[in-house]
């Protein structure tokens, strides 16, 4: 029963999806696979276009050394409404330590139900219904090295739990960035070159190591900007990403991405192309902050056509 326990965490890690090659793309056969929908509202709805960005909570993920960008304190909570009766919720907090040392903690936390059927054999009635949960804690730091080169990296830990049964890991994320003027940043970005994860009966799982450059260059007298992204992994190969936002007024902001599959690494040949979109809408709140309800729709792995609706809320305060 251990080891059958143990295979349904796994596989419930990988969310059990290794037959469907959309999800494939998007990440689900890995360990903790839920992480590829990755954080922030902003970053979601351009398609995960982040390597180069900068002053957000969520830099933290994509690529920390964007975090050299915060100015006072800032915080951002989402949660993405999954099919199948799963949830993934996430919170990120992040700030600035005497303008020299930069700081974010994050949190996400994913669960696929609490009414999984556990059974040793095909029958009708399971031997035990349980729930599962997974969780990943990241504590990330950065600085400046010089008015133009930023570096940063993250640690991290994850808990898995499937009734009486978990899994506990660890991992790390190292990122560099260089602001070539005001409007235009350059990142380079290593996810995962060293994280694990090890179930309480012995298996190992390591995860597949992820390289990002990217381009992030806006136009304040257009109210726009525009992010590309070229992501290689161990597993997936090269996935180019591209997302524009777009503020007709101080207030509104429009968004939309794409990104591509397939072209290298497994599943190639079946090319896929997956749009996001999202809007936010910011209330000032005095001199020195700011809220922007944030909501996001995402191409959902699990159903053919299928979207998943995101929402979060972030906050500014200088």
């Amino acid at each position: 029963m251990i080891r059958i326990r143990t295979g349904a965490l796994i596989c419930l890690s990988a969310l059990g999806l290794s037959t469907v090659p959309g999800w494939a793309q998007q990440g689900g056969q890995r360990p903790a696979a839920y992480l590829s929908f990755g954080m922030g509202g902003t970053q979601s709805a351009m398609a995960g276009a982040a390597a180069a960005s900068r002053n957000e909570p969520s830099c933290a993920y994509w690529n920390p050394s964007g975090l050299t960008g915060i100015k006072g304190f800032q915080f951002e909570t989402q949660y993405t409404v999954l099919s199948e009766g799963r949830f993934l919720s996430a919170l990120s907090l992040a700030g600035a330590l005497k303008r020299e040392v930069y700081f974010g903690f994050s949190f996400i936390n994913y669960s696929a139900g609490s009414d999984l059927e556990l059974r040793t054999g095909p029958s009708y009635d399971p031997e035990a219904v349980v729930g599962n949960l997974e969780m990943a804690f990241l504590v990330s730091l950065a600085a400046k090295l010089d008015r133009d080169w930023s570096m940063g990296g993250s640690l991290k830990l994850f808990v898995n739990a499937l009734d009486d049964l978990g899994g506990v890991g660890f991992g790390n994320d190292l990122g560099i960035q260089r602001r070539l003027s005001k409007q235009t940043t350059v990142g380079f970005m290593v996810q995962d070159p060293l994280s694990f994860l090890s179930y309480s009966d012995g298996p190992t799982e390591f995860f597949p190591t992820t390289l990002r450059i990217g381009l992030a260059h806006s136009e304040e007298r257009w109210g726009g900007k525009g992010n590309f992204d070229l992501e290689w992994s161990q597993d997936l190969g090269f996935r180019p990403r591209g997302g524009v936002e777009w503020r007709p007024f101080e207030t509104l902001a429009l968004r939309g991405g794409a990104w591509v599959g397939g072209l290298t690494g497994e599943g190639s040949g079946d090319i896929l192309v997956r749009f996001t979109a999202g809007l936010g809408i910011v209330i000032p709140t005095g001199d020195n902050g700011l809220l922007e309800f944030g909501y996001t729709l995402l191409p959902d792995g699990l159903v053919e056509r299928g979207y998943l609706h995101q929402v979060s809320l972030k906050g500014k305060f200088l």
